[in-house]
C-alpha cells in the first residue's frame, strides 16, 4: 500500500500540487483587491494549468510504458542470451564464449533502469549465475588455464572491469541493482579481476589428475601436497613451451621421466644402480625401454603420425627441481612417444602444470621418486 501510495505521488505530483499554487495565488491577489472570479478560476486553472498538465503527465506515462516494454524485450533476449552461453561455460570456459557472456551482460545493465522491477530482478539473476559460473570454471576446472592466452587473460580483465563499472553505476539508480550489486555482482567481479592466470587452484589441478582423463599415476601424498599449498609453501604453476621442429632437444633435456635403466636396460625404481632417464634421450631410440612401456609408447607414436603435420599439444603434470630440471609426474608415455617426432619435424605444444615447492618441504616423502633428485626444491 506504502509503494502504491509512493507511486502515485511519484507519478502525479504536478497536477496535485495545482490547485495549492492557485490558492496561494488568489490569497496573494486578494491582499490588493484583485481576486479571480469564477471566470478566472475556470481559465487561469482548469483550463490553462490542469488540462495542460494532465495531458503532459498521462503522454509522459505512456512513454514510460512504451520504454519499459522496450527495455523489458531487450532483456528477456539478454536472458535468453545468458542461458545459453551458461550452458556452454558448463563445459568449460572457451576464451571467445566467456568474453561474450561478459558483453552481453554489460550491454543489458544499462537498460536495467528503465525495465519493470520483475523483469529487472530477472536479469540480474541471469548475470550473477553467469558471473558464479565463471567463478566457479576457473577455480574447478583446468580449461582456462590450458587454453587462454596471455592476451585472452587481458581481454577477460577488461570484460570483467567494464561489467563491473556497469554494474556500479547502475547500483546508484536502482534498488534491485543495488541489492545485486552488493549481494554478488560486486564480490564477484572482484574475485574475477585477482585471478592469476599463471596460478592454478589447486582444487582444479588436483580433479583434473586424479578424476579426469590425465591422472598421475606415480606416488604422490596428495594430503601433505595440499597441506604444503595451503601454508604457502608450494604452488601449482601454469606455463606453455613449444618444441621446435627438428630440435627441442634442449627443452627436453629439462625434463625427467620416473622411470630409470641400468646398464642400457629399464630396470625397477629401488634397483641399487638405478638411474633416472630423460627424455632427451628417446629422440635417438626407446631401445632402454621395457618390451611392455615400448609397445605403448610405439602404439601412442603411431596416432601423433597421423597427425600430418599439425601442432600436437600435450598436457602434463610435472614437479620442479634445481636447476631448471623438472620430474614429469603425468604425461610420461606421451612425451617419450613425441620425442622421436619432434627430432623428424612434428611441432609439439607441452602444456605443462607444474608443482613448485616454495619453501622447505619434506620431499622424498611427498613424492618418493624425488629420492633420485636430492637437489629436489627450486621455485624457479
Amino acid at each position: 500500500m506504502r509503494r502504491r501510495l509512493r507511486g502515485f505521488w511519484w507519478n502525479y505530483w504536478p497536477l496535485l500540487m495545482l490547485p495549492v499554487v492557485a490558492v496561494l495565488l488568489d490569497l496573494a491577489l486578494v491582499g490588493v483587491d484583485e481576486a479571480w472570479s469564477v471566470s478566472d478560476w475556470v481559465t487561469n486553472v482548469a483550463l490553462g494549468g490542469i488540462t495542460p498538465v494532465g495531458v503532459g503527465i498521462l503522454l509522459a506515462r505512456r512513454q514510460t510504458m512504451i520504454q519499459e516494454a522496450l527495455a523489458d524485450l531487450e532483456l528477456t533476449e539478454k536472458v535468453a542470451m545468458l542461458s545459453s552461453a551458461g550452458a556452454e561455460l558448463r563445459d568449460g570456459l572457451r576464451p571467445g564464449r566467456t568474453l561474450r557472456a561478459l558483453y552481453d551482460a554489460r550491454a543489458g545493465l544499462t537498460l536495467v533502469q528503465l525495465a519493470r522491477e520483475p523483469m529487472q530482478r530477472e536479469y540480474l539473476g541471469a548475470v550473477t549465475g553467469m558471473l558464479s559460473r565463471v567463478d566457479s570454471g576457473l577455480r574447478t576446472s583446468l580449461t582456462a588455464y590450458l587454453h587462454w592466452t596471455a592476451d585472452d587473460w587481458a581481454a577477460f580483465r577488461r570484460g570483467v572491469a567494464a561489467l563491473r563499472e556497469h554494474a556500479q553505476a547502475g547500483a546508484r539508480r536502482s534498488a534491485p541493482a543495488r541489492e545485486a550489486w552488493t549481494d554478488s555482482i560486486g564480490p564477484t567481479t572482484e574475485s574475477l579481476m585477482n585471478v592469476p592466470g599463471d596460478r592454478v587452484p589447486f582444487e582444479a589441478f588436483r580433479q583434473h589428475f586424479t578424476q579426469g582423463p590425465d591422472r598421475i599415476r606415480v606416488s604422490l601424498d596428495w594430503g601433505r601436497l595440499a597441506a604444503l599449498v595451503a601454508a604457502g609453501a608450494a604452488e601449482v604453476r601454469a606455463l606453455t613451451t613449444d618444441l621446435r621442429p627438428y630440435g627441442g632437444t634442449a627443452e627436453l633435456d629439462a625434463l625427467v621421466a620416473p622411470w630409470y635403466t641400468a646398464d642400457g636396460a629399464e630396470v625397477a625404481y629401488d634397483h641399487r644402480d638405478a638411474v633416472p632417464l630423460g627424455f632427451a634421450e628417446l629422440v635417438e631410440g626407446l631401445a632402454c625401454l621395457s618390451e611392455d612401456r615400448r609397445a605403448r609408447v610405439e602404439a601412442i607414436r603411431s596416432r601423433y603420425v597421423q597427425s600430418d603435420g599439425q601442432r600436437i599439444e600435450v598436457v602434463v603434470a610435472t614437479w620442479a627441481m634445481a636447476g631448471g630440471r623438472r620430474l614429469v609426474l603425468d604425461g610420461n608415455h606421451r612425451l617419450a612417444a613425441l620425442a622421436g617426432l619432434v627430432g623428424q619435424g612434428c611441432p609439439v605444444t607441452v602444456r605443462e602444470f607444474r608443482i613448485v615447492p616454495t619453501g622447505p618441504a619434506p620431499v622424498p616423502e611427498l613424492v618418493p621418486d624425488l629420492a633420485h633428485h636430492r637437489m629436489a626444491a627450486d621455485p624457479s
